[in-house]
């Protein structure tokens, strides 16, 4: 009889276990892979399928509307004018192009970095006693420059736009043939949200991931 109790219990047990699995349209970890995609490689799939997933919680809507090329060339534009900014204007004029070319290798590899998850745990949320969280724990890893070239020496303003262009094109070039890899552990929680008796996974600020992660990159370049 006690043998039969214990199979009844390991039963529901597992039972249970099988309907919550049903519940929940997507992992925690397949929703994180799905905002990465999009946050930071500005993958238009990933967007989409992301958008696809949300529609039942956002009444049929897209959740994220993004225009991944105007914001990719407003970054570019402002990342150049800014690095630009410190130059004399005839030497910021004659290498923009290089500038332009720079940043763009730059964050080629940014958006090539490598994810892996590796842990999510469920917990509750203690602000609201119904939800339920999503802690991911992730690595991302990233191609660098080992180094980079010599920046023009003197003043800034007096820098010659050839020694300027001759710095850009090399770093190009360094970035291209990143031979460093680096790499992170940072976290990120999705949100539990229940629709029509499926579990939803999503986050309000995936902005987050993407300033975690750039803030690491951008130290990431030359020796240590």
């Amino acid at each position: 009889m006690k043998n039969i109790k214990i199979i009844v219990l390991l039963m529901l047990a597992l039972f249970s276990q099988n309907l919550l699995a049903q519940t929940e349209v997507k992992k925690p970890s397949e929703v994180f892979e799905m905002y990465f995609g999009t946050f930071v490689k500005n993958d238009n799939v990933s967007l989409s399928k992301l958008n696809d997933y949300l529609k039942p919680t956002v009444e049929g809507e897209n959740a994220y509307q993004v225009d991944f090329k105007t914001v990719s060339q407003d970054m570019m534009k402002e990342s150049t004018d800014n690095f630009l900014s410190a130059f004399s204007k005839p030497t910021a004029d004659a290498c923009r192009k290089e500038a332009e070319e720079y940043f763009t290798a730059m964050m080629e590899n940014f958006k090539n970095g490598k994810l892996t998850v590796k842990e999510v745990k469920v917990v509750q949320n203690e602000y609201i006693e119904d939800q339920k969280i999503a802690e991911v724990t992730y690595t991302v890893s990233f191609k660098v420059p080992a180094k980079l070239p010599e920046v023009p020496s003197g003043e800034i303003q007096k820098v010659k736009p050839e020694d300027l262009k001759k710095y850009l094109v090399e770093s190009v070039q360094y970035f291209k043939n990143a031979d460093k890899t680096v790499e992170t552990e940072q976290n990120f929680r999705l949100y539990q949200l229940n629709e029509g008796g499926k579990i939803y996974y999503w986050n309000g600020s995936p902005d987050e991931i993407v300033s975690g992660l750039t803030d690491f990159y951008f130290e990431s370049f030359g020796s240590k």
